[in-house]
């Protein structure tokens, strides 16, 4: 069957397989009840009249069930290739047809099933990949920050909620980067942002280099975001201090290698704020409001050019009452 783009109307374009041996037995049938009907008309008065009736008639009763069995056979890698496909329209991009049928152009259908499905599970893959990947630093996106802290909650309340499965969040906001733009440009601004995805790629562990283990994120504009797996408060608060010493001496560079640190921008540094899962907030929007306050009071700390002080729980209005852990101080 086919379809008459210009009409919107369906058109007949020949036989399926069930209709070609319809159409060879009825096609028999006919012959033969010609043939018998000649052969009654010259021969009724003849002993091999009744014999050729039987025949023919025993022939005609074989051909049925035989008709039905072939068509049955025929149509079977149809109905297999038919299933596998419902399945893809589900959305089941796993269901390949994995028989070879006999038929040499029913094999070819199967083929190109299984091509064509490769090729729809390969331009998935990027389609995903490009909508989780920030393109101009290639670390998670906003999106992919989302799924990741999903997944961290979700194997929590799996797992239970005692200190190995804590996960930390980082929100690492890069300092003077509105000066670099104002001094050598946005090129020189995106040059730095791709250092930096790089620099966290390199400095931190990752358990995993599927996409869905991506643990680093750019959260817009100069903001970056890290979730920490099996990091409790304090182990957050000693890769805060790690990651300060790393991205301060980290030869950060213009987009035409000019050494910032050899400028009047100076050495490029990072203000960051962390929060704990769960155990200073059980929910994801605290746990990211908590990590966002730190980062802007560390900020300030270094504005005012005084020593970055961790808030005390009842600084916090926004948490809804969340049970904070222990905080303390930590140098810039």
């Amino acid at each position: 069957m086919s379809v008459d783009v210009a009409s919107g109307k369906s058109r007949k374009v020949g036989f399926t397989i069930a209709g070609k041996i319809l159409f060879a037995n009825c096609a028999i049938v006919a012959v033969g009840s010609f043939a018998g009907t000649w052969f009654s008309q010259s021969y009724s008065d003849q002993p091999s009249f009744v014999l050729g009736t039987v025949l023919f008639t025993g022939g005609l009763l074989i051909s049925l069930p035989v008709n039905y069995v072939a068509t049955r056979l025929a149509l079977s890698p149809l109905r297999r290739l038919a299933g596998s496909m419902e399945q893809v329209q589900h959305g089941n991009l796993e269901s390949e047809a994995d028989f070879i049928p006999a038929d040499r152009q029913v094999a070819k259908l199967v083929d190109s099933y299984n091509a064509m499905l490769a090729r729809i599970k390969e331009d998935r893959g990027m389609i995903e990949k490009l909508s989780l990947i920030d393109p101009l630093t290639e670390v998670g996106n906003t999106r992919a920050l989302h799924q990741g802290l999903e997944t961290e909650i979700a194997r929590i309340d799996r797992y239970g909620r005692n200190m190995p499965a804590a996960f930390s969040v980082l929100i690492i906001d890069l300092d003077n980067f509105k000066e670099i733009n104002d001094t050598f440009g946005h090129l020189a601004g995106d040059e730095v942002l791709k250092d930096m995805a790089t620099l966290l790629m390199r400095s931190l562990r990752k358990t995993d280099t599927t996409l869905a283990a991506l643990k680093h994120y750019r959260f817009g504009g100069d903001e970056f975001v890290v979730i920490a797996p099996h990091t409790s408060a304090a182990g957050a608060k000693l890769l805060v201090g790690r990651l300060q010493k790393t991205i301060s001496e980290f030869p950060f560079r213009t987009h035409e290698g000019v050494l910032l640190a050899k400028t009047k921008v100076g050495p490029l540094g990072a203000s960051i704020g962390f929060a704990s899962y769960p155990e200073e907030t059980a929910n994801a929007d605290e746990l990211m409001d908590l990590a966002d306050k730190r980062m802007y009071e560390m900020k300030d700390g270094k504005a005012h050019g005084r020593i970055g002080r961790l808030p005390h729980p009842e600084e916090f209005l926004g948490l809804g009452g969340a049970q904070l852990g222990r905080t303390g101080t930590y140098q810039d």
